[in-house]
């Protein structure tokens, strides 16, 4: 447990949870980037907006979306039950993205991109080091389902507000 510094006489703010502060807007964000981090905040949230997750991937993937979907439940198991600390992140309706998110977003990014040493950087940032490679193969296997919905014309809502709803892993 940490211990707050006492400076007298001023106001020291509440520090964001390691890995929450908001580092960018999902606006920032390219098509791959953006999948990721919504399909993180969908997943960890669950039921209806994990169906959601399977609804895309079987709109791009079609007969071939069951297994990429047990694949992404799997990495998302692998990142947050091997994670170095509770992994962070914002509301699902939240216009920034945090410091976590964005490794998420890299590593899948990267995996998609066929980088596998930058995939492993990233994936070695939120988790521990006996886990990594497995992520990395996890995000590798989800490749081709993040590119096809990144080429996907843009229908997604926008979100309209900019609340930090941080929550911890479950």
């Amino acid at each position: 447990m940490s211990v707050r510094p006492h400076f007298p006489g001023v106001d020291v703010p509440q520090q964001t949870p390691r890995g929450g502060a908001p580092v960018g807007t999902l606006q920032e964000l390219g098509p791959i980037e953006l999948g990721a981090v919504v399909y993180l905040r969908a997943w960890c949230t669950g039921g209806a907006d994990r169906g959601m997750i399977a609804r895309d991937f079987a709109l791009v993937m079609g007969d071939a979306a069951g297994p990429m979907v047990a694949d992404f439940d799997a990495l998302m198991t692998a990142v947050l039950t091997n994670a170095r600390r509770p992994i962070m992140r914002h509301g699902l309706g939240c216009s920034c993205f945090c410091g976590d998110e964005s490794a998420f977003a890299n590593l899948v990014a990267a995996a998609a991109g066929r980088d596998h040493e930058e995939a492993l950087l990233f994936a070695s940032t939120l988790i521990k080091g006996h886990a990594a490679w497995g992520a990395v193969e996890l995000a590798l296997r989800l490749g081709q389902v993040f590119l096809r919905l990144a080429r996907m014309p843009n229908t997604a809502p926008v979100p309209t507000h900019s609340q930090h709803n941080l929550r911890y892993k479950n």
